[in-house]
């Protein structure tokens, strides 16, 4: 915006000063000229009649003119002091048109500035952040599919991932937005062994220098529990702590056997164990009293022990 000239221009009209504008002189005029030429129009009338010049025309003439001569020059006097009185009101007024046009600018500056402030946001629309593109690339996920599911198995081999689109790096994640990562490898091909996932939820996803293909999902269920089962004793009865046989059903995928004997519920340390990997196994040397007896069977299938509800038994 440009600002506003500091010297009036000629787009200002021409307008009048207000009030009454006073002329400095008349008071001290009127004072001197009162007593002979106020408001007594027969003043020269008077003198003329009193004979102090009517002795001679030449001596009217003489009068008439002195009279002229003052006349004349109070009329200039009061025409030259009204023109410097108009100048200077008039040189005022330019001045505070001047100053008032100057005021009126910067009042309109000043008034205009925060509109123009408000008005720039609205200048440039406010931009939505851009949309992420959707996750993709050279990479391709081919197996397993998506929600596919297997059981927990060591005796299988490893959980099989594959992919077209050549090497890259595979992540693995609880999460589906694959944060935080579980497991981030390197590879030098297009597939990936991952051996035995434990039991739960998992999300995948191959990066590449191309970009990165999209998450899939697979869940690992829980191993299969051995069905083994003791048939000998039975809750309740009484066995010899030496020489006494205790027997069970056992099931497939068993590495070995184990009867454990306890005075208590804690079994981090249980008293007595006798091992087997068939399906029976004879007591020696447990003293006589009352206990608590468990079958326990190492699975193969989950890689730790499984064990049976214990019963109580009489050791004699």
């Amino acid at each position: 915006m440009n600002s506003a000239p500091n010297q009036p221009n000629n787009t200002f009209n021409s307008q009048p000063a207000t009030g009454t504008q006073s002329n400095p002189f008349t008071a001290d005029l009127k004072g001197e000229f009162t007593s002979n030429f106020g408001t007594n129009t027969n003043a020269v009338s008077q003198i003329f009649k009193d004979g102090s010049f009517g002795g001679s025309n030449k001596n009217k003439f003489i009068i008439y003119g002195a009279v002229g001569v003052v006349v004349l020059a109070l009329a200039w006097f009061l025409m030259s002091s009204g023109d410097e009185t108009d100048v200077a009101s008039t040189d005022a007024v330019e001045e505070d048109a001047g100053d008032e046009a100057d005021t009126t600018a910067d009042t309109a500056a000043t008034a205009e500035a925060p509109a123009e402030a408000t008005a720039k946001p609205a200048e440039v629309p406010a931009q939505a952040p851009a949309a992420q593109p959707a996750a993709s690339g050279s990479i391709s996920l081919t197996s397993p599919e998506s929600g596919a599911s297997l059981a927990y198995d060591e005796t299988q081999g490893s959980a099989m991932f594959s992919w077209n689109g050549g090497p890259g790096t595979i992540v693995f994640s609880r999460h589906n937005n694959m944060q935080p990562e579980v497991m981030r490898v390197k590879v030098s091909g297009s597939t990936y062994a991952f051996h035995h996932p434990w039991p739960g939820q998992w999300f995948w996803k191959v990066e590449s220098e191309g970009g990165a293909s999209e998450v899939r999902s697979f869940t690992v269920a829980a191993p299969i529990r051995r069905n083994v089962a003791m048939t000998a004793p039975a809750a309740g009865a009484s066995i010899a702590g030496t020489g006494g046989v205790v027997s069970w059903t056992g099931d497939k995928g068993v590495a070995y056997y184990r009867v454990e004997l306890n005075q208590g519920d804690d079994w981090s340390n249980p008293k007595f164990k006798f091992s087997s990997s068939g399906s029976q196994v004879q007591l020696n040397g447990v003293t006589a009293g009352q206990y608590n007896m468990r079958l326990g069977a190492f699975s193969e299938v989950s890689g730790r022990w499984e064990y049976t509800q214990p019963i109580g038994v009489t050791i004699q």
